[in-house]
């Protein structure tokens, strides 16, 4: 036989056997998580009866850098994280806290007049509220932390007001998925602090 023949031979069985190499490839083990927001039925704020037209603006949300990256994020201790490179968010954590933090808020304060940031200038909404996340992880005793400073400007960029929030929120166990759960379960206390806010604010500029 030929060097040639025995040269093509060999090349046949090698692009065979990458060939069947390709055919038993490992499935893909990343998974997506992302935050939702509260039920369309839950129960609205109170005094939300007066804040149906209201033209309310959210953002922009500002995140730590740690947290500014598709893989999911555990605090192991005060100092030290674990990222997960298979457990990741399904879009932009920024993008989906403001997202349901709107729907939420649109909920509870029983108003469809919500524009996130930016909004063109013919939206110019009546309040505007910046959200600054310092701490949104779930820790090693199961348990969520939001820690959040936010404030409230009037349309004539004055600032009203500058809260913070530090909220918890238990996970049923380690799971990705639970602490997600519990995530989104502490994105909905802090919509209802501020809608509480806005809400005040409503009912002292009734005439």
């Amino acid at each position: 036989m030929s060097c040639k023949r025995l040269c093509l031979m060999f090349l046949v069985l090698c692009f065979a056997s990458a060939g069947c190499i390709s055919f038993d490839t490992k499935p893909d083990p990343t998974r997506y998580f992302a935050l939702t927001s509260l039920p369309r039925s839950s129960r609205p704020t109170q005094d939300a009866a007066g804040t149906n037209d209201l033209a309310l603006g959210l953002g922009p949300i500002k995140i730590p850098g740690y947290l500014d990256r598709p893989q999911f994020v555990t605090r192991i201790s005060q100092n030290r994280f674990a990222i997960s490179e298979n457990d990741r968010w399904a879009e932009p954590l920024d993008d989906n806290f403001l997202r349901v933090l709107s729907q939420d808020i649109s909920i509870l304060l029983q108003t469809d007049r919500i524009v996130t940031y930016p909004w063109e200038r013919s939206q110019q909404p009546k309040y505007q509220v910046q959200v600054e996340v310092l701490r949104f992880e779930p820790n090693a005793e199961q348990s969520v932390e939001l820690w959040a400073r936010w404030s409230i400007i009037d349309s004539a960029k004055k600032t009203i007001s500058v809260k913070e929030s530090y909220l918890t929120q238990p996970a049923k166990d380690k799971s990705v998925e639970t602490s997600v759960a519990a995530m989104s379960a502490a994105v909905s206390d802090l919509s209802k602090e501020i809608a509480s806010a806005i809400g005040a604010l409503t009912v002292a500029q009734r005439p």
